[in-house]
């Protein structure tokens, strides 16, 4: 599903995307296309997902 989603965006925006991926910079709409993917609604804000990123940077966390 997400190969599908990535297509749909226009080029400058899945250069973005794969540019934070390679320098390990958070990414709020891959994010939510997670949280609806998985048929949950997201339970942070576009802030405490950067703040909640960065905290656990290296401490392996994840969100399900």
């Amino acid at each position: 599903m997400r190969r599908e989603t990535e297509r749909a965006l226009p080029f400058p925006a899945r250069f973005a995307r794969v540019l934070r991926r390679i320098i390990g910079a958070p990414d709020y709409e891959a994010y939510l296309e997670h949280c609806r993917a998985a048929g949950h609604p997201p339970r942070l804000t576009e802030r405490e997902y950067v703040k909640e990123f960065f905290d656990s940077k290296g401490t392996g966390g994840r969100c399900c």
